[in-house]
């Protein structure tokens, strides 16, 4: 019995035939086309097209491949040049932080959108190559670009501080129903059962193998909807407590923080916001929370924003801001700092600090600054100030004593920073600053990563941003309210928590 009437079959065989830069091509292509499947095209089915031609390129590739030596090499290429379509698709929007101060940083362009992306790349490389080792007819290699990319992009999100942003398994996610077995596997886990999945339709083209690896798919495809239907009608833990809470987004423009004059406009703007009145008999807000490093002040040297703070808010009610908090100077005198989240009374008086413990590199910290200045780009480290990581993650308490997870912008994509330590907080609080990406992507894709924060944990999730995204999200995952994108205002929401006070507060730290 023959296959050759099968038209997968004949694409298969067509694409095993294309020369050397036929290939990359294509395989970038299919980069490229993976990264609809992300936010905020949430385009999922795209995946079932992209992930079977990168089976079948690797089936021509591998098919010619005599030695180890070549084998590895060929797969190592496949997943680059799949990699690198996917990473310049996906990250692009790096390059608008560099434009927004054209004359200073246009040079480093070519670096964010071609250079970073080549670079991340590699992992895709490697899961290349270790796929290459185990490739067989049939199912079997299926399971190993799978495996090979668990453990690729669990090394991508580890490294170096690690880079998670847009792991693979976020292309299966694009709705609650979608996201919820991500609680049972991890993210990593969770890609690599997507990647099987992605990659079944390249069974349809093979001879052996096609029912045994598609009933599996399908099977996992159910298993899936089935858990997350289940949990989606299951009821939310039980909420002992409910804080009204409001999230003010500024939206302020970049020229603001250019002047004096443009800073105090941007802190009357904050304080106009958070005093607003609420909608008819809708109750006091026992919690206003302000953006990542909005205030445009240091707290510890400006009493008078203190007093001000305090005057604004009404008895009882709490601050949550993000602000820098000076840490110290380095031995060349410039000043360094902390990314923090302070907690403030009704008198405006710190009541809690919790400090970003992992740190942006080359927007926060300049790694290798040491040898950067070896080699004498001492420009580079020249910096008027930078960032340095608080020691230990505080949890932020509020004046009655209910506790926050805090994930400072950037750390809410790394899944390894809030597996297993959220027991004893009632919530996540996501404070963002992105701003500097505009109308992208970013954004975007960021609201989607802290929004598996939610999932994996079974915490609600609030979520403010300078411009957005800011939301607040339920434990399965679900939008329970969210403002504009891109729009100063406020959003007044009640949230339900369980009341989860932690078992010690260490003073010393917190003060």
């Amino acid at each position: 019995m023959t296959n050759s009437g099968n038209p997968l079959t004949r694409l298969s065989g067509y694409l095993r035939k294309l020369n050397i830069w036929q290939c990359r091509l294509v395989l970038f292509v299919c980069g490229a086309v993976a990264t609809f499947a992300l936010a905020p095209f949430g385009m999922m089915p795209v995946m079932f097209v992209a992930m079977p031609v990168l089976v079948w390129m690797m089936d021509g590739a591998l098919a010619g491949a005599a030695t180890l030596r070549q084998r590895l090499l060929s797969g190592f290429a496949c997943g680059w040049w799949f990699g690198f379509g996917y990473f310049v698709f996906g990250l692009w929007w790096l390059g608008a932080a560099l434009l927004k101060d054209a004359g200073l940083y246009a040079w480093a362009l070519p670096l964010a959108v071609v250079a970073f992306p080549a670079v991340l790349a590699v992992f895709y490389g490697l899961a290349g190559a270790l796929a290459a080792l185990f490739w067989a007819r049939g199912p079997l290699r299926l399971v190993a670009l799978a495996v090979a990319l668990v453990a690729v992009e669990w090394l991508r999100g580890h490294v170096a501080s690690g880079f998670p942003w847009n792991a693979i398994a976020y292309t299966a996610m694009p709705s609650p129903v979608f996201m919820q077995s991500v609680r049972l596997t991890g993210l990593y886990v969770m890609g690599g059962f997507a990647v099987f999945i992605f990659a079944a339709p390249a069974l349809l083209a093979d001879r052996r193998g096609r029912l045994a690896g598609l009933s599996l798919a399908v099977l996992l495809v159910m298993i899936d909807l089935g858990y997350g239907w289940y949990r989606l009608d299951t009821a939310e833990p039980v909420a002992e407590k409910t804080v009204n809470f409001r999230l003010v987004q500024p939206a302020v423009g970049d020229e603001a923080w250019l002047s004096e004059e443009g800073r105090a406009e941007i802190f009357a703007r904050l304080l106009a916001l958070s005093s607003e009145a609420g909608e008819p008999g809708a109750p006091q807000p026992d919690v206003i929370i302000w953006p990542e490093s909005t205030l445009p002040y240091l707290l510890e040297t400006r009493p008078d924003i203190r007093t001000a703070i305090g005057e604004m808010l009404k008895p009882g009610q709490a601050l949550v801001l993000g602000a820098a908090r000076l840490a110290g100077r380095k031995p060349d005198g410039w000043p360094e700092f902390y990314n923090a989240i302070y907690v403030l009374d009704d008198n405006g008086q710190t009541v809690s600090i919790a400090g970003k413990t992992h740190l942006v590199p080359f927007g926060e910290y300049l790694p290798f600054s040491d040898f950067f200045r070896s080699i004498g780009l001492e420009a580079l480290t020249r910096l008027p100030g930078s960032y340095v990581p608080a020691e230990n993650r505080q949890m932020l308490v509020l004046p009655d004593g209910l506790s926050l997870f805090p994930l400072v912008c950037y750390e809410a994509s790394f899944p390894r920073l809030t597996t297993g330590q959220t027991a004893q907080t009632s919530a996540l609080l996501n404070l963002t600053y992105d701003a500097w990406f505009g109308r992208t992507p970013g954004p975007y894709q960021h609201f989607a990563q802290a929004r598996i924060r939610a999932v994996e944990t079974g915490k609600k999730l609030i979520r403010v941003g300078e411009n957005g995204v800011t939301a607040v999200i339920d434990s399965r995952g679900k939008i329970i309210r969210r403002l504009p994108f891109d729009e100063p205002g406020v959003m007044d929401v009640p949230v339900a928590l369980p009341w989860i006070v932690p078992p010690e507060i260490d003073d010393k730290k917190q003060s």
